[in-house]
């Protein structure tokens, strides 16, 4: 007789689940200078510079939905395969190299649709600075769409997610809210929902979920600078956020400096403090001393894109909000979380 099989992965989290695998992964081995609970990993290449290497997946039925013969939408999937691996990279300062992609389809899609993808891989690519070097097919029940990312940055210059201290300033590129906001106007207009959001705003929102853009200037401008701490904002803000922390280290977002999206507050009055950590938004979110965060803000800005200071590091515990009169409330538990039930 068997024993009980034990918890399930959507029982145990994310988190919990990469606990019970740390045992297996390699802490320590020649070169190796970044392992495990980071954006990317990094190891020494004796060259003249560190080597740095992610990969990310996009699931059929998890992170999309299959529309055959929609040629625009297979390219932008195309398009978001890759820039969800270079987004790491940008997290870690690096430079793009080479990727391969690997593929797992379901006989029945059409040849054309698969021919859009790579095509949206490559203008990724070109855009970016990025190589398609190859890969691999197979078939499977459902698509997996796996993308790996090479790139380099200078020698032990690679932003980390550890190492913020309390009184550092936090800021974040970009703008948050527009692709959560894109994803529930889709459900909405599927509970058959009026909508009342302009055409323009909508496509705006829409191509920042479908089509985002890997922030690897702006995470160029804080190497620069002398910061060290910084990840992407792909599973929202508040939890990404809480990535940065550990025991005794807290973090005061203030929503009235929170960068939105056009249009999210008066689309989501009532709800876009959720909106803006729903996820989605592959923004930078980065942390240092507060001249060395202002001047860093400023070299982003000079780059063409924005940069905003949202809070500060302290000594208190989790992501906090703090409230115009003062008083603090805990973020809301917007975002992504995996192998939920």
């Amino acid at each position: 007789m068997t024993g009980q099989p034990g918890p399930y992965v959507a029982e145990l989290g994310e988190l919990e689940l990469l606990r019970r695998l740390q045992p297996y992964l390699d802490r320590e081995a020649p070169g190796l200078l970044v392992g495990a609970g980071d954006d990317a990993a990094v190891w020494r290449s004796g060259g003249s510079g560190d080597i740095v290497v992610t990969t990310d997946s996009l699931v059929e039925g998890v992170h999309f939905h299959p529309c055959p013969g929609d040629s625009e939408f297979y390219t932008s999937l195309g398009w978001k395969l890759l820039a969800v691996s270079l987004s790491d990279l940008a997290a870690m300062g690096a430079e793009p190299g080479p990727a391969v992609v690997a593929l797992s389809l379901p006989g029945g899609w059409l040849a054309a649709d698969v021919e859009s993808l790579y095509q949206g891989l490559a203008q990724c690519a070109r855009e970016h600075g990025a190589t398609l070097a190859g890969g691999n097919l197979s078939g499977a029940p459902a698509a997996v769409l796996t993308s790996t990312c090479l790139g380099s940055v200078a020698p032990g210059r690679a932003l980390r997610r550890q190492g913020a201290e309390p009184g550092w300033k936090l800021a974040c590129t970009g703008s948050v809210g527009g692709a959560t906001a894109a994803l529930r106007l889709r459900q909405d207009r599927g509970a058959g929902a009026p909508m009342t959001v302009p055409e323009a705003t909508q496509a705006a929102w829409m191509r920042r979920w479908r089509r985002p853009e890997p922030r690897l200037g702006a995470g160029r401008a804080l190497v620069e600078e002398g910061l060290g701490v910084c990840l992407d904002i792909s599973d929202g803000l508040y939890l990404d956020a809480a990535r940065l922390l550990r025991d005794g280290l807290g973090a005061v977002i203030e929503p009235g400096l929170l960068p939105i999206d056009a249009g999210v507050r008066a689309a989501f009055p009532d709800a876009w403090i959720d909106v803006a950590g729903g996820g989605e938004d592959y923004e930078l979110l980065f942390a240092g001393p507060p001249d060395k965060v202002e001047n860093a803000c400023r070299r982003v800005v000079a780059g063409g894109l924005s940069a905003t200071v949202i809070g500060t590091l302290d000594s208190g515990t989790g992501v906090r909000l703090r409230e115009a009169d003062g008083g603090e409330t805990r973020a809301p538990a917007s975002g992504h979380v995996h192998f939920a039930l």
